[in-house]
């Protein structure tokens, strides 16, 4: 039987940097004694295969921006904002356009790869027991490419938010969407870090800090995330003299990394204990929160769900008119942008 080989395809859905990560690891599998190693690099070869099957058929779609007639139908930029414009959360999936559901095939496709990747990763290092091995830089590298796929996808639930939300003005959707739709036009080049770096380094910022509920203020998370590089804007934009009590709720939400009906169920468990701070262990017990199971704890899959909780939380705020934050505190500080982009232009 042939030994696999590692082959990328000429589309180039993967970066340089990223093609780098993957030959290295390879290398890394071809040179250990592990048992499995031919079935590794096969399940690695043949991973890489699918991606890039993905990517061409990416490619064979029409593009976002390219203007098309049939009779007497004219589709283009123009008509895809307005009829996206319209959409709310009942019909949105049924105006998005082929390559945009594509587009997000591929993302979660190289997500899953990376998760391979990952796993290959651990097995080497725990099969040759080199806890300070050169396998180390690469894992990181591993983790890094895991977490931009799933900021990718992120990015878009926050603009698809903003578009489908029908409290925001016709011209601030109108906006989001066409960066979604400039999102979906390049979905094999395109990246939050290059479209939004402040969300990137929100988000990565947050993932490297340890929470402590603590008194529930978030002050000493606010500095840790200063420290684990969050841009300063962003934290500066919800410490500005007058947030709204929204905007305040939401930003306590991002910090603390509960919800807020979570929250007050906190502070109502510590006036009836006559308790200043809570344990990260006393808070877990009071809130019932069971220890994630190990599928959810790999840092990719928390940095979804971290976001989708506080996300569907307050879409169901919205249609239930119930008090708490409306948005969560990247739609805020989106919105923030996009209003400033608006007056730019």
């Amino acid at each position: 039987m042939p030994s696999p080989q590692l082959r990328f395809g000429s589309i180039g859905s993967l970066t340089d940097p990223e093609r780098n990560t993957i030959r290295t690891l390879w290398d890394f599998v071809l040179a250990s004694g592990h048992p499995d190693k031919s079935q590794m690099c096969s399940f690695i070869a043949n991973n890489l295969l699918r991606v890039e099957k993905i990517a061409e058929a990416l490619e064979n779609f029409p593009k976002v921006f390219e203007e098309s007639t049939l009779g007497s139908r004219v589709r283009d930029l123009s008509t895809m904002v307005k009829h996206m414009v319209k959409a709310d959360d009942t019909n949105y999936e049924m105006f998005i356009p082929t390559r945009a559901l594509v587009g997000r095939t591929l993302v979660h496709a190289e997500l899953n790869f990376w998760r391979l990747m990952r796993f290959v990763s651990r097995e080497l290092k725990e099969r040759e027991a080199q806890e300070n091995s050169a396998l180390a830089p690469v894992q990181g590298e591993i983790d890094d490419w895991l977490h931009g796929c799933v900021y990718t996808l992120l990015a878009e639930e926050v603009l698809g938010s903003i578009s489908r939300d029908e409290q925001n003005p016709e011209d601030l959707r109108t906006l989001a969407v066409e960066k979604l739709c400039s999102m979906w036009e390049n979905y094999l080049h395109w990246s939050v870090r290059d479209f939004s770096p402040l969300l990137q380094a929100a988000w990565t910022a947050r993932r490297r800090i340890r929470v402590s509920l603590g008194t529930l203020l978030g002050v000493s998370e606010m500095m840790r995330l200063l420290q684990a590089g969050c841009d300063p804007e962003f934290v500066e934009y919800f410490a500005r003299p007058n947030p709204t009590e929204d905007e305040g709720l939401a930003f306590q939400e991002f910090l603390i990394g509960v919800r807020t009906e979570q929250i007050r169920s906190l502070e109502h468990f510590m006036k009836q204990k006559g308790k200043s701070s809570l344990s990260q262990e006393e808070a877990e017990s009071a809130l019932g929160i069971q220890p994630l199971r190990p599928e959810e704890s790999h840092g990719g899959v928390k940095a979804y769900r971290f976001f989708r909780e506080r996300h569907l939380q307050a879409a169901a705020r919205r249609i239930r008119d119930e008090p708490g934050p409306r948005r969560t505190a990247e739609e805020y500080i989106m919105i923030y942008f996009l209003e400033n982009e608006k007056k730019g232009a």
